[in-house]
């Protein structure tokens, strides 16, 4: 006599936990607070911070004018910054540089009329000094006025100033970011100090005064202004009581 043996039913295993079978299923979830989540937030950060920085670089330029409006052969003076700038092409390439030199004073005509030289040199026009258009470093001080290169030592002259220059299709664009150099639109008091450095030899230009203002003398002004009148009034008293005598005899 068979017996029929009915085949019994296999069952799935069962997972013993939640990760086993999302092992199984190959999609394990990492725990919330997993530092693996928190490198990828660090990181997310750190380039955006890093996207800033290179957009807040990149604005430094500011465009000044468009590139058929300085052909070469010609020099233009603008203001970018408050600073003003000289723009030129030397030697296929556009240059810009602070419009006056170092050497001289705020009242000068500036680099608009100065001579190039073959070695990326620019004359300064009233003391001859040679700066290079490379770096802005000396290339020759006062070289025909020894009395002046004797009195002024080159040490107290700093270097000319250039500016980055990017040339696009539609303009020409300065970074000043950079400048050291302090605004000299402003009002001056007139000799040495119309320099930055204040050692200014060509500066002879009196005190400038505005109208309406109050100016300052100083102490030292107001006792030889009344020196001065106290010794003319005695004067005045010494002759007087001479040609008194004289006529009394």
């Amino acid at each position: 006599m068979l017996l029929a043996i009915a085949p019994q039913a296999v069952l799935p295993r069962r997972a013993t936990n939640s990760t086993d079978s999302l092992r199984h299923r190959g999609a394990v979830r990492a725990p919330v607070g997993a530092p693996r989540i928190v490198r990828k937030r660090s990181r997310h950060m750190s380039v955006q911070v890093q996207a800033e920085e290179g957009a807040a670089a990149a604005t430094t330029f500011v465009p000044v004018m468009r590139p058929e409006d300085l052909p070469k052969g010609v020099r233009k003076e603008v203001r970018v910054e408050g600073k003003s700038v000289l723009l030129f092409w030397y030697r296929n390439q556009i240059y810009a540089i602070e419009s006056r030199s170092p050497a001289e004073g705020a009242y000068s005509e500036g680099f608009i009329r100065a001579k190039f030289t073959q070695d990326f040199g620019i004359e300064c026009p009233s003391t001859g000094t040679l700066f290079s258009l490379k770096d802005g470093s000396i290339q020759s001080w006062y070289p025909n006025n020894p009395v002046l290169r004797m009195l002024t030592p080159q040490d107290t002259c700093r270097k000319l100033e250039i500016y980055p220059v990017k040339l696009e299709q539609d303009a020409i664009s300065v970074d000043v970011s950079g400048s050291v150099k302090a605004n000299t639109s402003q009002m001056t008091k007139g000799g040495s100090d119309t320099s930055l450095e204040n050692n200014n030899v060509y500066g002879l230009e009196p005190r400038m005064y505005v109208e309406g203002a109050d100016t300052e003398e100083s102490t030292v002004g107001k006792v030889a202004s009344v020196g001065v009148s106290v010794l003319s009034v005695a004067a005045l008293i010494a002759v007087g009581v001479a040609v008194v005598t004289y006529i009394s005899r």
